[in-house]
């Protein structure tokens, strides 16, 4: 039931992202979520095997709806954060844009940790938005770095 709700949401976010008019080029989607699926894998490969402070169900259904939401959820919700990020121009906005998507994928962690998908040991919030600030600091200084290759060209 969770994996066809999740399913059900993850279409409803990527024919969004899709249909919407965007200020991204393709490629720099591609790259976000390249991005994204490189650093998070990293993260929490780190926390989930060598540290031990999560872990993932051993149910099937919800393995596979950890790795539909790396695949899919995170890349997604990062793409809009950055284009929303793009249009505006105000440094202070900006910064608030930032603080909500770590937020924002924070929140989505710990549901998945609610819902029973992944098994907190030691894990807190406040090592959630440590990851994940690590995380879209990361993807953003490269995405900025790559648009100002990219539009140099």
């Amino acid at each position: 039931m969770k994996l066809a709700i999740f399913i059900f949401l993850s279409v409803i976010l990527l024919i969004f992202t899709v249909t919407y008019k965007r200020t991204l080029h393709i490629f720099e989607i591609i790259f976000i979520g390249m991005m994204v699926w490189i650093t998070t894998h990293s993260v929490s490969s780190i926390l989930v095997e060598n540290l031990e402070l999560i872990s993932i169900s051993q149910d099937l259904e919800e393995f596979w709806l950890h790795v539909l939401k790396r695949l899919t959820a995170y890349p997604l919700i990062t793409v809009l954060f950055i284009d929303l990020f793009n249009r505006i121009k105000n440094k202070l906005v900006r910064i608030l844009i930032f603080v909500c998507n770590v937020v924002t994928l924070t929140l989505l962690e710990f549901l998945f940790i609610h819902l029973g998908v992944l098994i907190r040991h030691q894990y807190s919030m406040w090592m959630s938005m440590v990851e994940w600030t690590f995380t879209m600091t990361i993807t953003y200084l490269t995405w900025y770095w790559y648009r100002k290759k990219y539009l140099m060209r």
